[in-house]
C-alpha cells in the first residue's frame, strides 16, 4: 500500500511539473495541512468530551447497572457463554460503549469478549454460535447517542449536530431486530 500511494504522489508532482502546474499542487499541500486540522480538532473534542462522559458512566455505576440488566438478555441470546459472568460482562460492557457510538472505545472490550467465546469454542478455526451472534449484535448495535456522527455534524458546522437522532435510533434498533431474527432464524434452521 505504501509504494502504491507513493507512486500515486509522485505521478502526480511529475504530471504537476510536465503541466506547469506546480504552483497548484505546492498550495494543496500546505492548504491540506490547515484544512485537517479544522476537520480534526473538533473530532477530538468531542470524543474526549463523550469519552468523559463514558468514565463518569463507569464510574458512577450507570455502566454496571446497564450490564446488569443486560445479562439475562445477553444469556439468551448467547447459549453458549451463558455461565461465564466475566465473557457476559464484556459482551454486555461493548455493547452499552457502543450504545453511546463510541466504537473506538469498545473494541478492546469486543476484542476480550471474543477471547472469552474463544475459550468455550469447540473448533477453534470456526466462529461459535455466540460470535456470530455477537458480531450480530456489534454491527447493527443500537445506538442511542451517536457520538461519532454528533462530532462530524459538529465539525462541518450543522446548524442542528443532533436533530437526526431520533432517526438513528430507529435505524439502528431496526438493524439490530432484522439481524438477530434473521440470526436465530439461521441457527434453529
Amino acid at each position: 500500500m505504501t509504494l502504491f500511494w507513493g507512486s500515486m504522489i509522485l505521478s502526480s508532482i511529475v504530471f504537476g511539473f510536465c503541466t506547469g502546474k506546480i504552483s497548484l499542487i505546492s498550495n494543496t499541500m500546505v492548504s491540506v495541512g490547515s484544512e485537517t486540522l479544522e476537520f480534526v480538532l473538533p473530532l477530538i473534542a468531542v470524543t474526549c468530551f463523550f469519552n468523559g462522559i463514558v468514565e463518569i458512566a463507569f464510574q458512577s455505576g450507570c455502566i454496571a447497572w446497564l450490564e446488569a440488566r443486560m445479562r439475562p438478555f445477553l444469556g439468551f441470546l448467547l447459549p453458549d457463554i451463558r455461565h461465564d459472568s466475566e465473557t457476559l460482562g464484556y459482551v454486555a460492557s461493548n455493547i452499552v460503549i457502543n450504545m453511546f457510538g463510541l466504537g473506538s472505545a469498545a473494541t478492546p472490550v469486543g476484542l476480550k469478549a471474543i477471547q472469552g467465546m474463544q475459550k468455550h469454542n469447540l473448533d477453534k478455526t470456526v466462529a461459535s454460535r455466540s460470535m456470530i451472534t455477537f458480531l450480530v449484535l456489534n454491527t447493527g448495535g443500537v445506538t442511542l447517542f451517536p457520538t461519532s456522527i454528533i462530532a462530524l455534524r459538529v465539525a462541518h458546522h450543522a446548524t442542528d449536530a443532533t436533530s437526526f437522532i431520533p432517526f438513528a435510533v430507529i435505524a439502528t434498533f431496526s438493524a439490530s431486530f432484522i439481524g438477530l431474527i434473521v440470526d436465530r432464524w439461521w441457527n434453529h434452521r
